[in-house]
């Protein structure tokens, strides 16, 4: 075995063998620790029992150790898998040929208790806390926004991480009113003026409009020449990266109820071997929020952008197929749908309709063309849809082709 031996064992014959004075030591670290709850808990109550840390003595003959846990080293202990005579690699648990020192419920206990309380290893890379706009983003009252974000556990691949949810949060300064703070997801936002900033440098009349006056053709070539060695019209392949060199051209972007309206120097734009006074440009990115379903999180767009809708196509998908299995024969009723999908009498009734949708429509929901107020909860109150493709459109609110 590589490595500093972990307390509990010595090495003999090239094995590990039990340390029986340490043994006991990490049975107390993990009884304590379920007891606690707390690994800052912990550290201060071992300290108060008098367990110490492994006494170690190197080649020259140095001590260390026996002093103090550091929370960072009982974190160590409480996740290694070698006190239930496992080891890992590559992430893989594998059966050790040395003794446990732990017993199997104590471990799972432990890492459970662990895991509530956010004691989970740190897989993920880690992102900065700051994003791309801190700083030069202000609420609908000129208030300062900073990055923030909130943690959730979820479940994937039978492992409990926490996710992150980033948002930009309006600055509360001392007694000031905390129930009307602004919060705006991060990722949204900032896709939002991506796209809006390309819209507009890929605009060169609207270029030529804002530098009037400022050595103009040297200057719109310079600006020019900028945006296409950084792929200011590319296909969003490395957004993060993209915004984080557009981002310096922007010098203040005001979120108002549904537009952000943005102020930036276009001259950080020009060559940077000639030099260039301030050019001030201001423009507005519309956007809108939508959100299909109480449960589900707010998205923040710009209004031409398609936002599709799992939900919504999910549920047209299924209305093909039922049709599909009923027209086919593979299902010989819709009570037989029903009662293999584990569906309320008469939901199946109410989508099949919905297979028969004009296509420029099918379309349009696939793509995340729909109108805003149209989602599966509003297709399935409908009373009826007629088979009639220009009646649907009227009733869904598509235009008329």
């Amino acid at each position: 075995m590589g490595g500093a031996v972990p307390m509990g064992y010595v090495v003999i014959d090239k094995a590990l063998v039990v340390k029986a004075d340490e043994a006991k030591s990490i049975r107390t670290i993990f009884a304590e620790y379920l007891a606690l709850g707390s690994v800052r808990q912990l550290a201060i109550q071992l300290n108060e029992l008098g367990v110490v840390s492994k006494q170690r003595t190197n080649r020259h003959g140095r001590g260390s150790g026996g002093t103090s846990f550091s929370r960072g080293a009982l974190y160590n202990i409480l996740r290694n898998p070698i006190y239930i005579g496992k080891v890992r690699h590559k992430e893989e648990l594998h059966v050790g040929l040395h003794e446990a020192i732990i017993d199997n419920t104590t471990w799972t206990l432990a890492q459970t208790q662990l895991a509530e309380h956010g004691g989970k290893k740190i897989s993920a890379i880690r992102r900065s806390a700051k994003c791309q706009l801190d700083g030069i983003l202000f609420d609908s009252k000129e208030r300062a926004m900073r990055t923030t974000y909130a943690s959730k556990s979820v479940r994937k691949d039978c492992t409990t991480r926490t996710k992150r949810y980033w948002y930009y949060t309006t600055t509360v300064c001392g007694s000031e009113d905390r129930t009307k703070v602004e919060r705006l997801p991060a990722d949204e936002v900032e896709r939002v003026v991506l796209h809006g900033l390309r819209k507009r440098l890929a605009d060169t009349r609207w270029l030529a409009d804002q530098i009037s006056g400022h050595e103009r053709e040297a200057t719109l070539v310079g600006i020019l020449r900028t945006i296409e060695q950084h792929g200011g019209q590319g296909d969003g392949s490395d957004d993060s990266a993209l915004l984080q060199v557009f981002a310096n051209i922007i010098d203040r972007i005001d979120a108002q109820r549904d537009r952000l309206v943005v102020t930036a120097n276009l001259a950080t734009l020009a060559d940077a071997d000639t030099t260039h006074s301030s050019i001030p440009a201001t423009f507005e990115i519309p956007f809108q929020r939508r959100q299909n379903g109480r449960a589900k999180p707010i998205i923040f767009a710009a209004k031409d952008t398609p936002q599709q809708d799992p939900d919504l196509i999910a549920l047209v998908a299924d209305a093909r197929r039922w049709a599909g299995e009923l027209l086919d024969g593979k299902a010989s009723s819709v009570l037989q749908i029903t009662e293999r999908e584990g569906l309320r009498s008469g939901s199946v009734s109410r989508v099949l309709p919905l297979a028969w949708l004009a296509p420029d429509i099918s379309t349009a929901i696939l793509e995340g063309r729909q109108p805003l107020h149209l989602s599966a909860k509003t297709l399935r109150k409908l009373r009826e849809l007629p088979l009639d493709w220009e009646r649907q459109r009227q009733i869904l609110g598509f235009a008329p082709l």
